[in-house]
């Protein structure tokens, strides 16, 4: 099979996947609760009637009727539904805390995650990966122990532990980061809200880079210290290269293709958001919404993070699946 074919196959698994995944959370938000609970869907779904703006209220509100499918039956709702779904047409929120359509929330909101999410993962994918191939090449040396007792402490240890630490030693002992995020960010525009930004970010970031290195440090130094007891790295050895060169040459070539896997899914639940991590330090991206989203029982926002987040990982997984192919010939041809 050439690599045309292998892209096609993993196009078409793709798509099934996505409808599969559309049909599950048609169920879960909409089937599950209204079917079969009985409970009427314009309470969860339909936003309440501003007294400010009542005919604006009802037009939005039959807007997202007709949207959702509420005035058909239930196999031309589940339609409507998959259309509403892939165009991004997720209808209104109807928590007390977010209003307006959903899109705009989740685009208003997203670029804080992706921030924190997208900066803090790439960092610790290149420390994990960098720490984890200097513990595999000094397998049992003092470096090794180290590092190796050290990542794993921090791996085990809650995210919500490590942020109050964080908190309580940097921001109500020292005063040197803000306690709240959102806070820190509210009335500050221009230069001063890119300073107050990456200082409210500090903390955050620090917290999920502690916590994120040891996963892959683990996996780069097993992959690593597996890769370096083959054949052709005894070969090598033979013909006299320089260790740094079959390490970083040959090695970590092999080594590092199980962490493109994981840094793809990594990606793909960026959107997500660090919940609890976002709830410690205020940090207004997607995964405190989705906290008070849960709280304000706003079933619009959380289906459609639940099938954006779906949606991302995913692709992130087909991206990863290309690689694999282009990295590894054998994937493609087997």
């Amino acid at each position: 099979m050439g690599l045309r074919g292998y892209i096609a196959r993993r196009a078409l698994t793709m798509l099934g996947v996505l409808v599969v995944i559309a049909a599950i959370n048609f169920f879960l938000f909409q089937v599950l609760p209204f079917v079969v609970l009985g409970i009427n869907p314009e309470r969860w779904y339909v936003p309440i009637t501003n007294p400010r703006d009542v005919q604006a209220s009802l037009k939005a509100q039959q807007q997202v009727i007709a949207a959702m499918g509420f005035d058909k039956p239930l196999p031309a709702r589940f339609l409507t539904y998959l259309y509403s779904m892939f165009t991004f047409n997720f209808g209104y929120n109807v928590g007390v805390s977010l209003t307006g359509p959903v899109i705009s929330t989740i685009a208003r909101f997203a670029p804080f995650t992706i921030l924190l999410l997208g900066s803090s993962t790439v960092a610790s994918f290149l420390i994990g990966i960098y720490i984890g191939v200097i513990s595999a090449a000094r397998r049992g040396h003092v470096l090794d122990v180290a590092s190796f007792t050290t990542l794993l402490f921090f791996y085990a240890m809650p995210s919500f532990w490590i942020g109050m630490i964080l908190l309580v030693f940097f921001a109500y002992s020292l005063h040197v980061f803000p306690i709240s995020a959102d806070r820190a960010l509210s009335g500050v525009t221009g230069l001063g809200f890119v300073q107050a930004l990456l200082k409210s970010m500090t903390l955050p970031f620090i917290s999920l880079t502690i916590i994120s290195i040891g996963g892959v440090y683990l996996i780069m130094r097993n992959t690593t210290i597996d890769v370096l007891s083959e054949d052709y790295i005894m070969m090598e050895r033979a013909k006299g290269l320089p260790e740094r060169q079959i390490l970083y040459k040959h090695a970590l070539r092999n080594a590092i293709l199980p962490i493109i896997t994981l840094f793809a899914i990594s990606m793909g639940f960026i959107l997500s958001g660090a919940v609890i991590t976002e709830t410690i330090f205020s940090w207004p991206g997607l995964g405190y919404w989705s906290y008070m989203a849960i709280e304000e029982l706003d079933f619009p926002f959380e289906q459609a993070i639940f099938f954006v987040i779906s949606v991302m990982v995913v692709l992130a997984n087909f991206i990863a699946d290309i690689l694999y192919g282009f990295l590894d010939p054998r994937v493609r041809t087997g």
